[in-house]
């Protein structure tokens, strides 16, 4: 199984436990990666399925949504921002804004969500992972936009405030995929129903 680097962290502690308990004979082994790597290793057969983000695959590899998952702000405690409400995605723009490195899918979803971001002399500055954005965040480098799925009660920092964004709230889709001609549908099965039961914060399954 492989898993973008932006969900891998926050749903894989709930999801191996439900996939043992549903299938405790199935070898498992996890590679996370960034969509372009496992795209390659779908098709290669190196990999049987793959948790990405949609829109992905074409007329050979097959893909199930799986949840929705809305993105959200987070800046210090110290940031003007930390007793807003609520933001508007536009307002963004005029932030110094930490990203993921542009070969993670999600800073392209979150520059879709947030066009002003592509413009020219945005100030934009990029991290390796999210956990290195939300502690570069926390010591006052600027703001950033994480899935909702990264901060739960159990990533949460005390040096951190997280706000949600005013409707339409911005939000990517994420989908298993396969090839067409993995014949083992009831690994599929059981991978979907496993991942339909895990309890990950602010996913809508």
């Amino acid at each position: 199984l492989g898993i973008i680097y932006s969900v891998g962290p926050y749903l894989l502690p709930d999801l191996v436990p439900a996939l043992k308990k549903l299938a405790p004979g199935m070898p498992l082994e996890i590679e996370e990666n960034i969509t372009a790597n496992l795209d390659t290793l779908l098709r290669n057969g190196k990999l049987d399925a793959i948790i990405i983000a949609l829109p992905f695959g074409d007329g050979g590899i097959i893909t199930r949504p799986l949840y929705d998952e809305p993105f959200e702000v987070v800046v210090s405690n110290e940031h003007h921002w930390a007793g807003r409400r609520s933001i508007r995605a536009q307002e963004l723009s005029a932030e110094k804004v930490l990203l993921l490195d542009s070969g993670h899918c999600f800073s392209n979803q979150v520059a879709e969500a947030c066009p002003e971001l592509s413009r020219k002399g945005a100030d934009i500055q990029h991290g390796t992972s999210l956990e290195t954005i939300r502690n570069m965040v926390a010591s006052g480098l600027g703001i950033t936009v994480l899935p909702a799925s990264a901060n739960s009660a159990r990533y949460r920092s005390k040096l951190l405030q997280v706000i949600p964004f005013t409707k339409p709230v911005p939000a990517r889709r994420i989908a298993l995929a396969w090839r067409k001609s993995f014949a083992r549908d009831q690994a599929i099965e059981v991978l979907a129903k496993a991942i339909g039961q895990t309890r990950v914060t602010g996913i809508k399954h």
